[in-house]
């Protein structure tokens, strides 16, 4: 395969060994711990509480092996009107924001999100709530769950990316999103104020006074096996995302790049064991500018959690080697390049339909974090059981944005980045990589798929002729093999020389969907993984 990468900045670099070296920046990402208390503190069942059970949402942080995630919630001991302006029915649930006097506290109510401050006697401390309200970060809540290990176990948190909603989040082995759990998506109806699953269609007609009502409902049950409410404190080994490496038992090799290489383990994880892909660091790459991007993919991987992202499952140290190994779900199909390359011929357009979908939205959540992959290519695609679940994986070169769509860059050092994937822009100025540069290496990445994983401009076999093209304008050509329709109405967009030309994911989103409803129009899908689900 020719080597893709070269150095923008020297065009007489070895022609076998080119990178592109790029300035980039470095972000951390910690847990903070909003509360100290434990729940054997919580056994107190009527007001005036003790000091130590109400805590404050700016609680200092703990630093000890556990995740706390309880905030004391109330429940209404009968109707009554707040502020003259809306009636709390009994079993309405509050948060706990402040502790204002001996007789009062400021809380929000849950179900308008309004903050109200109430007389103590009209409240009753609930700990046998499912609300778990300490934390919204799907990948801490992710960890926790797989931390407790329990099928069925649930909790309801706050969802991060939906206002004023909250999420369901249960131990729930998923074969269609390759996951370990699930997340439903629970909003406020408009009409009712009342709480109900939104994308679920066998519950979405029914709705709920109070999460407890909502977790008790025999319906519900059938639908979601719930077993029990996960408990408020979740203790771990050293810190939440280590992996102890003594419980990963190495299988084989399944994959190399540039950086490093992969395994398949088992991660016994409990009584249970996890099949898992191990990434670690070739040794030749043990140099500074390589762990810092190491490092910047595993910080990156806590943050971001989609059903259309690979998930990392925590960090495991070989105290042999001092090698930090990245433990992330298994791809069992392996990446999107090879899966291509060893297929018969490429795919159909429906399939390769779904695949763009799947990608889109991946990369519509990055977008909407105002984060940039930087990276994206078949390579860096991988397909779970039967083909049929796509993920984008490797962020070693992603970063944050600013909302003008600006790097920002607090850190720099140098990177490097594929040149056949990049945007013209990019090459001409490094700084001004946007969401619009990732739009097109999507585009060249469905060039990738019509050629069945080949490489883009395959005729042209160095960095300063790709350039040269690409500044002068040069789109690449339609595959022989995809309609004209598809080019033109997916790919040509993607390619717009100007960046603000091109569509953003949530466009592009909605531009598949569009298309899915046209063909069904006259020729019916029949394959289960071309489901668009909302």
């Amino acid at each position: 395969m020719v080597n893709d990468r070269c150095v923008l900045h020297d065009d007489t670099a070895n022609k076998r060994d080119l990178f592109i070296e790029l300035t980039t920046d470095s972000q951390s990402y910690k847990l903070v711990d909003t509360n100290q208390f434990r729940s054997s503190d919580l056994s107190v069942k009527s007001l005036p509480l003790p000091s130590n059970i109400i805590e404050s949402s700016d609680s200092s942080f703990k630093r000890d092996n556990s995740v706390q995630l309880y905030k004391t919630v109330f429940v209404a001991r009968c109707p009554f009107v707040v502020k003259d302006e809306y009636t709390c029915d009994e079993g309405d649930e509050f948060e706990l924001i402040s502790r204002t006097n001996n007789d009062a506290c400021h809380v929000r109510h849950l179900r308008t999100n309004t903050k109200c401050t109430i007389d103590q006697k009209h409240l009753l401390l609930d700990h046998e709530t499912p609300l778990r309200l300490g934390s919204d970060d799907r990948g801490v809540i992710q960890r926790c769950l797989l931390q407790h290990n329990r099928p069925g176990a649930y909790l309801i948190r706050r969802s991060r990316n939906e206002l004023d909603s909250f999420v369901l989040s249960i131990s729930q082995i998923s074969s269609q999103t390759n996951a370990e759990d699930w997340h439903y998506l629970i909003c406020v109806h408009p009409k009712t104020r009342c709480f109900y699953f939104v994308q679920e269609s066998k519950l979405n007609q029914m709705f709920f006074p109070s999460f407890q009502k909502l977790v008790q409902n025999e319906k519900v049950r059938e639908v979601i096996p719930l077993t029990h409410a996960i408990p408020h404190r979740i203790e771990f080994e050293e810190d939440l995302w280590h992996i102890p490496h003594r419980d990963l038992t190495f299988q084989c090799h399944i994959g190399k790049g540039e950086f490093g290489e992969v395994w398949r383990a088992l991660w016994q994880n409990g009584k249970r064991s996890i099949p898992v892909a191990v990434k670690k660091l070739h040794k030749r790459r043990q140099d500074t500018s390589s762990l810092k991007s190491y490092n910047q993919e595993i910080e990156a991987m806590k943050t971001l959690r989609n059903n259309y992202i690979v998930s990392l499952f925590g960090v495991a140290h070989d105290l042999q080697t001092n090698e930090n190994l990245l433990v992330t779900e298994l791809m069992e199909n392996g990446d999107l390049k090879n899966w291509l390359e060893d297929s018969a011929d490429v795919p159909e357009e429906k399939l390769v339909i779904s695949f763009a979908y799947d990608i889109c939205r991946g990369m519509a959540f990055l977008e909407q974090q105002l984060r940039v992959h930087r990276d994206l290519a078949c390579r860096n695609i991988l397909l779970g059981n039967g083909g049929r679940t796509v993920k984008i994986a490797d962020f070693g070169l992603s970063m944050c944005i600013s909302k003008d769509n600006s790097i920002q860059q607090n850190e720099i050092y140098y990177q490097r980045l594929p040149i056949r994937w990049t945007a013209p822009e990019v090459l001409a100025d490094q700084k001004v990589y946007s969401i619009k540069s990732d739009v097109w290496s999507f585009g060249i990445v469905l060039i990738e798929i019509w050629l069945k994983g080949a490489d883009p401009y395959p005729y042209e076999k160095d960095f300063s002729s790709i350039r040269a093209l690409v500044h002068g304008g040069y789109v690449h050509s339609k595959p022989a093999k995809c309609s004209s329709q598809f080019y033109n109405r997916f790919i040509r967009p993607c390619l717009s020389f100007d960046p603000n030309q091109r569509p953003n994911f949530k466009a592009l989103v909605e531009l598949l969907r569009q298309w899915y409803r046209e063909k069904e129009s006259y020729e019916l899908l029949n394959s289960s993984y071309v489901e668009f689900s909302s």
